[in-house]
This record gives C-alpha cells, structure tokens and sequence, in this order.
C-alpha cells in the first residue's frame, strides 16, 4: 500500500503515473491490451481524444462493462501540468488530479468486499461518464435526476441516468445474472447517494463544525422494491469539506485521511446545484498513507 504524487505534462503522463504506481503495488499491465490486472480485477486503460476512459473486465479480454468511464476535460479545460495523487490499495485504487489551482477530478478502481457476489466484485468509478457532459450538477439528495448529459463527479452519487451508458460508476455483482447492471433494466437509475441522505446533509455538526466520515457504497434494485448493496468501500468516505482546506490531512484514531472536493470548493453555494462550476461543500476522504 502506497502513496504517490507528482506532476504530468498531459493525460498520457497521468496514466503512466498511474500504471507504474499500480505495478509497484503489485498490479500487472500488458502494454498491447492496455489492460492492467491483479487477480480478478482487469480494467482497460486507453487515452481517447483526451481523456483517460477506463473499462472494467471480468477477464483480460472479455465481460466488458457496458461503457468506459473517463477522466479528462469537461466544459473548464485542463491545465498543464497538472498535480495527481495515487492512493494505491491491496483492492482500491484512487487516482486524483488537480489544475487550475482549486480543481479536482479522479477516477477509482477496485475489488468490491461485500460478501457473497455471484460476480467477480470488480467496480469502476470517475468524474465523467462516457458521453458527452455539457455541466456539472450535484446537490445533497441528487446526482443528475433530469440532466441526463450532465456530469456528477462524486462517487457513487449519482440518481439520474437514461440509458446505462451515462452511469459513471459500475459494479460486476452479477445478481439476477445482470452482470454490471445497477439496476433491472439498462435505462433503471442508480440508487445513488439515496441512502446517505439524511446524514450528508446535517454535515458538518453544530456542535464543534466537524464533519463525519460516512460510508460510499453502492446498490443494485431489485425486484419488489427492494435493494441489495453491491460495494462497500474501503478506504474512502463521504464528508463536507466546508471547514477543511483541499489536501488537508486529517487523523481519526490511527488512520490519516486526505480531504477533497469532488470538484471545486464553494462554501457560498454549499448545497451545489444544476449547471454549476463547483461542487458546493461535498467532498470525500481517503485513507492517507503518504509521509
């Protein structure tokens, strides 16, 4: 387990970054395939006009994802160089990078450690999803509900979705035998941050302006109303960052964490909202493991 961080010239010297971290983490890259493995997790990595797009496999070469997800410029351009930060675990993988002195994207790989998937447990996650994403949109109860092209850049946020190709996260539990799918149907909505609600938006507390550390998971809908959670991340939380600063490392018991905005920091506009240039006060941490 292992922190990296540095400086990249453009995308490609961010996914080289990336590949090297993971292979001194024990991770394998087949430079032909552009595939990167490491026991049942198998994802693509290939740099498409720009962007970074990552595709979850089940296999080196087969049981691909419905769609990529991706990293790379949106309707603000990104500045080079630009400053990333790898956060490499057993079973996670978090790459985050900074420009324009306050902005923020990342893209999130892994192993889900929920017990019992049928399927392989893979998940995949980043800031944009593979369409074209024209806004941002973000809010304490939702994720893109009715702007279908905008993007959500927080993991497992999102609640709005009209075809699977606009998720921007995907899980391989294979419940129901669906493979990737979040849902019943290929058009169904993710469960989102649904669940988080009512504690993401007390945060932080009154009583001495602190802002828990609350789980990101993930969920399938099921028939009958019913939801089954598909990961449980490890080594990331749900915060408000209001009153951090962005990279502030913070100590809780034994473990460091990293706080950041999923995008960019507004505390005037902590709520976010639709078509948008910000992400309010929403943010997460990972676990610090740097000097």
């Amino acid at each position: 387990m292992g922190f990296y961080s540095g400086s990249a010239n453009d995308m490609t010297a961010v996914r080289n970054a990336l590949v090297g971290a993971c292979l001194a983490e024990g991770w394998a890259w087949n430079s032909s395939t552009e595939v990167l493995s490491k026991g049942a997790m198998f994802l693509r990595l290939q740099i498409v006009s720009g962007y970074l797009t990552l595709l979850g496999r089940t296999s080196a070469g087969a049981g691909d994802a419905p769609a990529v997800v991706r990293i790379g410029p949106i309707d603000t351009d990104i500045t080079w160089p630009v400053e990333y930060m790898l956060f490499i675990f057993d079973a996670e993988v978090y790459c985050v990078i900074r420009f324009g002195v306050d902005r923020y994207l990342w893209c999130a790989f892994g192993r889900s450690t929920v017990a019992g998937l049928p399927g392989t447990g893979m998940w995949v996650a980043a800031s944009l999803h593979s369409l074209a994403s024209t806004a941002l949109t973000m809010s304490p109860s939702t994720g893109g509900s009715g702007a279908y092209s905008y993007y959500c850049p927080a993991i497992m946020w999102r609640t709005g979705a009209s075809s699977i190709a606009r998720s921007d996260s995907f899980v391989h539990s294979n419940i129901d035998g669906q493979g990737w799918w979040v849902g019943q149907s290929a058009s169904e909505s993710p469960v989102g941050i649904l669940a988080a609600v009512p504690l993401i938006g007390l945060l932080p507390n009154s009583w001495n302006s602190e802002a828990v550390l609350l789980p990101i998971r993930g969920y399938k809908r099921r028939p009958s109303n019913k939801l089954t959670m598909t990961v449980d991340l490890e080594h990331a939380r749900y915060t408000r960052v209001d009153n951090y600063a962005p990279g502030e490392i913070i100590q809780i018991g034994s473990d460091r964490w990293m706080v950041l905005p999923f995008y960019r920091k507004n505390t005037s506009v902590r709520d976010g909202g639709n078509l948008i240039d910000h992400s309010g006060t929403f943010g997460w941490a990972i676990r610090y493991e740097g000097p």
